[in-house]
């Protein structure tokens, strides 16, 4: 399970390569849209470390020797320099924090054109590398002493004014004894202790499906300890339930007393974890725990919390399967296809639901869709369209509805399920932007989309399940990309692809 296949050999150091007079590069283990990472050794010491460039995707280039980097268009150059200080930011925020559960920074240094910084080497994988490697959950006596290492970590963070801001699997990482330690603060923000806004209000990004109403809201004056309590209900919710987390509108939809429709577990789990998860991941951040403290009490006496020993850890880890040692960058390394199984598995669970409402009515919404997707022979579509005629197709205006790109007010025609079907145009809420074209179940699907967005930016072309893949982004001024679009697993979005379309500036 090496990360090497992803990497450009061109845009990293050369093995034997020495930063600082000090680190030799001895092997490379990850690349993502703001950086490379290398695995290194202290040359005086012998002792080995990860070393983190800043390295911009599209941005910088490397010279003839692989060595030197540079911006390659002078319009990025400023973008670059913020970039770059807000990398050197991270890394003096992460040297601050004290504490075994936490990844530590050792050194910071500018050289080549860029800068970098030196951390632990971490011997493991992170949680959701571990989920994808065993495709199996995580037993509760270890997510509960994932959960202690975790909220000791948070204590540390926390006590420091700092909010991590995307606590998530792919940020948790396990060592080979079952340490775990928190990693990633690149969205992290530093607090005024006593006004509790944010000292930095650059855009707080975020993980779907880990991040509360608040962040999602990008509400700076709402966040706090509760918002990362959230991620870590979330966090904990994915290692024991394998299923990527809900979004907060679904648990807020879901009406049973204890959310099983929207959050269902394994029988086996107690009801003091079902109660701790609920609690983490309650929507309204006054509902949640305030501080670590709080959660620690709750916990008091628990075997939930218990300093369990990691031999349960260390069975798992050491199965044939075990991965090459990782570094801490591995996490930013986030797998499209991992987050897109793990959505069509979430869209499992609520068919399942469906099915026992009404079983009857879906079964014939199952033959429309597959009547569309070409499936089967010419007799069998026939028949299928016979049953296809029973289902409600009917046309709505301006009503308000819940779809995976986020609330809306929809027009068009909708299926028995109440989703969008066919041709419409959805006006989202929390932004200004609009998509009209064709909608599958919901999700935008196929080709003629035109995706408005609120500052004046348009999208047309082709969407695949929520995302561009192909078509002409226009920005307002009048420059525009057209080509096919990648997605970039540090920032967890879709860029244009340089390599498969052209760029026309104005």
């Amino acid at each position: 399970m090496s990360n090497q296949n992803n990497i450009n050999v061109e845009s990293m150091l050369k093995v034997g390569t020495v930063l600082h007079g000090t680190y030799r590069i001895d092997s490379y283990l990850s690349s993502g849209g703001f950086g490379n990472t290398y695995v290194a050794t202290h040359i005086n010491f012998n002792e080995k470390y990860a070393i983190k460039e800043f390295f911009m995707k599209g941005v910088n280039e490397r010279d003839g020797n692989n060595t030197a980097v540079s911006v390659s268009n002078n319009e990025k150059v400023t973008e670059f320099n913020e970039q770059l200080e807000k990398f050197k930011k991270e890394a003096r925020r992460l040297r601050q924090l004290n504490n075994p559960h936490i990844v530590r920074v050792y050194d910071l240094f500018d050289e080549n054109g860029t800068a970098y910084y030196v951390m632990d080497y971490i011997n493991g994988e992170n949680l959701k590398e571990r989920l994808k490697r065993t495709k199996k959950p995580v037993s509760e006596a270890e997510a509960g002493d994932i959960l202690r290492q975790v909220l000791d970590a948070l204590q540390e963070v926390h006590s420091k004014g700092i909010w991590h801001l995307d606590l998530k699997p792919a940020n948790v990482m396990m060592e080979n004894d079952g340490t775990v330690k928190l990693i990633d603060f690149g969205a992290s923000k530093q607090f005024n202790s006593k006004t509790g806004g944010a000292l930095s209000t650059s855009s707080v990004t975020y993980t779907n499906g880990f991040a509360p109403i608040e962040q999602m809201e990008k509400s700076y004056e709402k966040l706090g300890p509760w918002t990362d309590f959230y991620a870590l209900g979330a966090t904990l919710y994915n290692v024991i339930a394998n299923q990527k987390p809900p979004m907060p509108s679904d648990i807020n939809d879901d009406r049973t007393p204890d959310k099983h429709l929207s959050l269902p577990l394994p029988s086996k789990v107690s009801k003091q974890m079902r109660d701790v998860l609920l609690w983490l991941m309650k929507t309204n951040r006054k509902e949640r725990p305030q501080s670590v403290q709080e959660i620690m009490d709750f916990l008091s006496g628990s075997e939930l919390i218990a300093n369990h020993d990691s031999e349960a850890t260390l069975i798992d880890l050491n199965e044939p399967e075990m991965p090459q040692q990782r570094s801490v960058e591995i996490i930013q390394d986030i797998n499209q296809e991992d987050d897109e199984e793990a959505a069509k598995n979430t869209k499992k669970t609520k068919k399942a639901i469906i099915v026992a409402a009404c079983a009857g009515l879906l079964l014939a919404v199952c033959g429309y869709f597959l009547i569309n997707g070409g499936s089967g022979s010419k007799d069998k579509q026939e028949t299928l369209a016979e049953q296809t005629d029973s289902v409600a197709i009917t046309q709505v205006s301006n009503q308000l509805l819940e779809i995976p790109l986020g609330p809306c007010k929809y027009t068009g025609p909708v299926n028995a399920a109440g989703m969008p079907e066919g041709k419409g145009v959805a006006k989202f809420i929390k932004t200004p932007d609009k998509c009209e074209g064709t909608f599958v179940n919901g999700n935008v699907e196929g080709d003629s989309i035109v995706y408005t967005y609120g500052n004046g930016d348009v999208f047309v072309g082709t969407y695949k399940n929520n995302h561009v893949h192909h078509g002409r982004y226009t920005w307002k001024d009048g420059s525009y990309f057209e080509g096919f679009y990648i997605f970039d697993k540090q920032n967890n979005a879709w860029v244009p692809d340089m390599k498969r379309g052209v760029m026309h500036n104005k």
